[in-house]
């Protein structure tokens, strides 16, 4: 098993490194793909760091960094006049999303969704994972003024999409959107339940240092936290994977 100490030294290189990259001359896709590699290795960095130093203000500053790499991306893609989103550009690539969240950054949150696609890519991403990112761009942009006609439409495909699945993502969003506690609190237990399973059944790892570090922090469900406690939701200081040190 790595250890986290090194996963966390070789996360912050692979960052530099990218960052450098960056600074080249580069075609769309490959910028695309090097601001989704930060990303990446900023949400690594970030949970090895809270895991070795117990460093929250690190933690969230790589996050921020995530998210903001990812808002970069997006807006970049939106503003080519030829612009028909990419693998990369889709809106399902919810993971900085939740970064921002996690940070409790709300209005970088806001800007990742401003700048999402609207329209579900076939080709690229499954229509449920599409149709849960949209709820949440759409619940993030009514912002306090409650459940908007968009956050409802994207409610409502999801329903259409997912409600034969048992999916309990789609139990978390029904909860967030009518701000029902009991509902709540069911599903987000479903979701981390299932969060473990995952963790438990898979094999061999495609990136160990993904997984070494997000088995023990859900990203995602710190997200979802933030979204319950702006629908006025109770959440508790812990949960397992989502520890009071992260928030």
């Amino acid at each position: 098993m790595l250890k986290m100490d090194f996963i966390r030294e070789n996360a912050f290189f692979a960052v530099e490194e990218l960052e450098k990259g960056l600074k080249q001359p580069l075609t769309a896709i490959q910028r695309e793909t090097l601001l989704t590699r930060l990303s990446t290795y900023l949400r690594i960095a970030a949970i090895s760091t809270l895991l070795v130093e117990a460093d929250t203000l690190a933690f969230q500053r790589c996050l921020r960094q995530s998210a903001t790499a990812r808002r970069d991306l997006l807006a970049e893609a939106q503003a080519r006049s030829d612009a028909t989103p990419g693998r990369f550009a889709c809106a399902s690539r919810t993971e900085p999303l939740f970064d921002a969240l996690a940070a409790g950054e709300a209005g970088l949150a806001q800007e990742i969704a401003r700048h999402s696609p609207r329209q579900w890519s076939e080709k690229d991403e499954f229509e449920d994972d599409f149709r849960y990112a949209d709820f949440l761009h759409e619940l993030l942009l009514a912002g306090t003024q409650g459940l908007s006609a968009g956050a409802e439409r994207a409610l409502s495909a999801f329903q259409q999409c997912s409600a034969d699945t048992g999916s309990t993502r789609l139990a978390v969003c029904e909860a967030l959107a009518s701000a029902d506690q009991n509902a709540f609190d069911l599903a987000l237990d479903e979701l981390l339940v299932e969060r473990a399973q995952e963790f438990k059944d898979a094999g061999v790892p495609s990136h160990p240092e993904r997984f070494q570090t997000e088995r023990h922090i859900f990203v995602e469900g710190l997200a979802l936290l933030r979204l319950a406690e702006g629908r006025q939701l109770r959440t508790h200081p812990e949960y397992r994977m989502l520890p009071r040190l992260a928030r």
